[in-house]
């Protein structure tokens, strides 16, 4: 499976009658398909990606340190560049990063021999680590002057859990791969085949298979609630919830997904 594969298969489902050989641009000339899964291929699939948290393109790294706040370990005296008031820590947001799900500090490993850790949630020979903390997407400039997007947060020695573009389709959870060939049929059917009433049906289609896929990926694991039903951040007073589901004594925060935005201007 790779990305031509799966704009193929989106033509497919939109009954085109063409298929593409690429994505590099520029397009074989008069190939509207083409063209059209050359713009929207990267964009589109980016989207899918933000729409849930999904288990096969979780990523965890620790973030580079940019800046520190005077006082810190890391910039006592304040010689060092400092982060915007009132934040203690700027880290560099990963390259590869579609949306930074939560920030923890840097977890206490158990020294060498020492008895397993033992959670209330079930899991054995897990570190001990805070919940997730307060964290903002920000952009900076950095030595030279060019912007940079980058991470405030108070965690030290951050370490963040994100959402990266994972290029390769076969890391796909086949869901996932359904997920995002409905979403590229839906944006491609109308320039494709002219019809809306086959991308009113496309549109239909993408958004079942997105809830699906979903419903799949949140059944698969360790149970965990990354999103927080709008009921629960009310009554949690904007309270987000911890690594494994339950609520920090802090009032930590932890990013929820996005919703994926229809060529109907609809989002689901």
């Amino acid at each position: 499976m790779d990305d031509v594969t799966l704009c193929n298969l989106a033509l497919g489902q939109i009954a085109a009658r063409t298929q593409i050989t690429g994505l590099t641009p520029p397009a074989p000339p008069n190939n509207i398909a083409a063209t059209t899964m050359a713009g929207l291929y990267q964009l589109q699939v980016d989207a899918v990606f933000r729409a849930a948290h999904w288990n096969s393109a979780r990523k965890q790294g620790t973030l580079t340190l940019l800046k520190a706040a005077i006082g810190t370990p890391e910039n006592p005296d304040g010689s060092l560049p400092q982060p915007p008031i009132p934040w203690r820590y700027e880290y560099g947001y990963p390259t590869d990063c579609l949306k930074v799900r939560f920030v923890i500090p840097q977890p206490n490993l158990p020294a060498a021999g020492s008895a397993p850790l033992m959670t209330n949630v079930g899991v054995t020979n897990m570190p001990s680590v805070n919940t997730s903390l307060p964290f903002v997407p920000a952009i900076d400039a950095d030595a030279d002057g060019n912007q940079i997007k980058v991470i405030l947060t108070n965690a030290c020695r951050a370490q963040a859990v994100y959402t990266a573009r994972i290029l390769n389709p076969d890391l796909w959870d086949p869901s996932l791969q359904n997920a995002c060939i409905g979403a590229l049929a839906a944006w491609a059917c109308a320039p494709v085949s002219g019809s809306m009433e086959r991308q009113k049906l496309a549109i239909g289609i993408a958004s079942s298979l997105i809830k699906s896929a979903r419903d799949s990926d949140g059944n698969e694991g360790i149970t965990t609630m990354d999103y927080i039903p709008d009921w629960m951040q009310v009554r949690n007073a904007g309270a987000g919830l911890g690594l494994f589901g339950w609520s920090p004594p802090n009032g930590g925060y932890m990013a929820g997904w996005d919703s994926w935005g229809g060529p109907d201007g609809v989002s689901y």
